[in-house]
C-alpha cells in the first residue's frame, strides 16, 4: 500500500466527507456528515504548516467509540528537523477502529490544501495527501 490520506467532499444537505487512509501496514475509512466550514478551517490551519516544531493541527468529526463512527486527524512534527506526519484515527462504529500515522512532505501538503479549497469552492471533490514510506525520508 502506498501511504496516503484521501478526503472526498460533497456539499449537500447535509454535507458529507469520506475519509480513507493507509500506511505501509494499516488502513481505515469512515463516512461522516460535516459542516463545510469545518473543512475550510482545516485548509486554513494547514496553510503554512508547520510554523514551528511544536505546531499541531487537529481535525475532528464525530465521537470515538460511538455507533456512528469518528475521524480524528492530527497533523504534527515528528522531529526537531520539522519532518511531518498525520495521526489518523477513523471508525464506522464502536467496534472497528483504525489508528496509525502517515508521514508526508511539504509539497504534498500544499497540493492537498489546494484540492480541499477547490472541492469546497465547487461543492465536491477529492483531495489526496500522498504519504512517504518511513525509510525514504531524509533525516
Amino acid at each position: 500500500m502506498e501511504p496516503r490520506l484521501d478526503i472526498e467532499f460533497l456539499r449537500d444537505d447535509p454535507s458529507k466527507i469520506w475519509i480513507k487512509a493507509c500506511n505501509e501496514a494499516f488502513a481505515g475509512e469512515t463516512e461522516q456528515y460535516i459542516n463545510a466550514q469545518c473543512l475550510q478551517e482545516l485548509a486554513e490551519q494547514l496553510t503554512g504548516f508547520p510554523k514551528s516544531n511544536s505546531d499541531e493541527v487537529v481535525f475532528k468529526v464525530g465521537v470515538e467509540n460511538s455507533d456512528y463512527g469518528h475521524c480524528l486527524l492530527k497533523f504534527y512534527c515528528i522531529d526537531s528537523a520539522g519532518h511531518t506526519a498525520v495521526l489518523v484515527s477513523v471508525s464506522n462504529d464502536s467496534f472497528n477502529i483504525a489508528k496509525f500515522t502517515v508521514q508526508f512532505e511539504a509539497l504534498s501538503l500544499d497540493m492537498f490544501i489546494s484540492s480541499i479549497k477547490y472541492a469546497i469552492e465547487v461543492g465536491k471533490g477529492s483531495s489526496e495527501l500522498k504519504g512517504i514510506n518511513v525509510y525514504t525520508q531524509n533525516i
